[in-house]
């Protein structure tokens, strides 16, 4: 059963994700808004059956990390709107930069 990896609070965000370097590492990361750069959604091409196919995918910058945090639509196709809808609302409670660059916007 799948469950949520991004997690939204008032002031904070709970990101549970893969790590970079290792694949099949798991990190939980408690970010507080000063310490987020910026949230991107765009456009993206996922390998889908030894093809690719136009999705999309969230970049999570931060401060805390050198690397971005991502998450697919492919991987996390059930959640992914309404991580798209919270993190919106979130970075906009914050001041947070948001970019939504897609072309469905």
């Amino acid at each position: 059963m799948a469950e949520k990896r991004v997690l939204c609070d008032k002031t904070e965000l709970v990101l549970k994700f893969n790590d970079h370097t290792d694949k099949n590492k798991i990190k939980i990361v408690n970010l507080s808004y000063d310490q987020i750069t910026s949230i991107t959604i765009e456009d993206f091409e996922e390998f889908r059956l030894f093809r690719k196919v136009p999705s999309e995918r969230i970049l999570v910058r931060t401060n805390k990390l050198q690397a971005p945090i991502i998450y697919t639509k492919k991987k996390d196709k059930q959640f992914f709107d309404e991580y798209k809808e919270d993190l919106a609302k979130f970075a906009k409670d914050n001041r947070i930069t948001f970019y939504d660059n897609t072309s469905s916007k």
